[in-house]
């Protein structure tokens, strides 16, 4: 179902509130332009039929810096798609293509793997997939690389695995017990050929096969790129400071198949496509903020913007070992757009 996207002008003012320029900011931060709003249905693991409120909120939003267009859920996961592979929508809803019940394992063998519900939607306004796990991840793969589902909904494969250990911020030993190790799964999805890289926490990151290279399986174990420590405002800070939340975060490349892979501290997790992908090349370099915001996110109820709609807070950084743009979220998720689109 797509939400209407009307707003009276005190709402958009209190919900596209950019932060104040601060750590090298040198100019003030355009808001954002919401585009639409979509109702995703979700089944949890062995659930074969939607349950009634069982529902995603998730809004569409762009920047005008950039025209990239930020897809934020109502728990502030995130998908970001950059401008050459964007196209506005008017109004139109999702159509449900299939649901896929993924077990993954854990990094501690000891410990019960999990299994999550995935859903994958067409999104009529632009034609793109929208995959949505009962966690609250989205992940978006653009239109261009987007193929729908026909027949009877296929299955799925796992096509190898990763366990990535991820440094708490400010943490430079990797040996202290603060560093955390989460397993990450790689599967194709046969109704479209995507890759999912699906995280033990629920956390997913979906790329298209015509970006990536083929998986050469377990053989090779994932090689470790460069730290990063960014920090993230919520909604009603106005510049970053000492107390700010700040996350640690790793990059690795996936040597099965030359992906990169962000894992943040809290095990969320955003993927480069190979054929996109740059690794580090010599010593490795601060990130630097670009700009920030707070993004508003209408409840399951809330047909418009009103200053009681739910608002959160996103830092855009520029990766300087790569040229990628990382955008994170005040509760940890992270998107990454690449340098270059194809």
């Amino acid at each position: 179902m797509t939400r209407r996207v009307l707003a009276s002008q005190l709402a958009l003012v209190m919900l596209l509130l950019t932060f104040a320029a601060s750590e090298g900011q040198e100019t003030k931060t355009k808001n954002p332009i919401v585009r639409y709003g979509l109702t995703l249905k979700y089944r949890k693991t062995g659930q074969d039929e939607f349950i009634k409120d069982q529902k995603r909120s998730v809004e569409c939003w762009q920047e005008q810096e950039t025209e990239n267009a930020i897809y934020i859920s109502d728990n502030a996961n995130l998908s970001v798609v950059s401008k050459g592979l964007f196209k506005g929508g008017d109004g139109k809803g999702p159509l449900s293509q299939h649901g896929l019940d993924i077990l993954v394992r854990k990094a501690d063998s000891k410990d019960k793997n999990p299994r999550f519900g995935v859903e994958c939607f067409l999104d009529e306004n632009n034609n793109n997939l929208i995959y949505v796990c009962e966690t609250g991840s989205i992940s978006v793969v653009p239109s261009k690389f987007a193929t729908t589902t026909k027949g009877k909904p296929k299955g799925y494969t796992r096509l190898h695995g990763m366990d990535l250990r991820v440094r708490k911020a400010g943490d430079k030993d990797w040996d202290k017990a603060t560093t955390k190790t989460y397993g990450i799964d790689v599967f194709e999805d046969y109704n479209n050929s995507c890759y999912i890289y699906l995280s033990e926490t629920g956390s997913m990151g979906v790329v298209p096969s015509q970006l990536t290279n083929k998986s050469s399986g377990e053989k090779t174990k994932p090689d470790w790129q460069y730290g990063l420590d960014l920090k993230t405002r919520n909604s009603t800070e106005k510049e970053i400071g000492k107390d700010t939340k700040a996350w640690g975060i790793e990059v690795f490349k996936d040597a099965a198949n030359g992906c990169l892979v962000y894992v943040v501290e809290n095990g969320n997790i955003a993927v480069v496509p190979s054929k996109v992908a740059k690794g580090i090349d010599g010593k490795s370099k601060d990130p630097k903020l670009e700009r920030g915001f707070a993004l508003g996110v209408r409840n399951l109820t809330e047909d418009t913007f009103s200053e009681k709609t739910k608002r959160f807070g996103v830092e855009v950084y520029l990766d300087e070992n790569n040229g990628n743009t990382i955008y994170i979220s005040e509760n940890g998720a992270i998107a990454v757009v690449a340098a270059k689109d194809e």
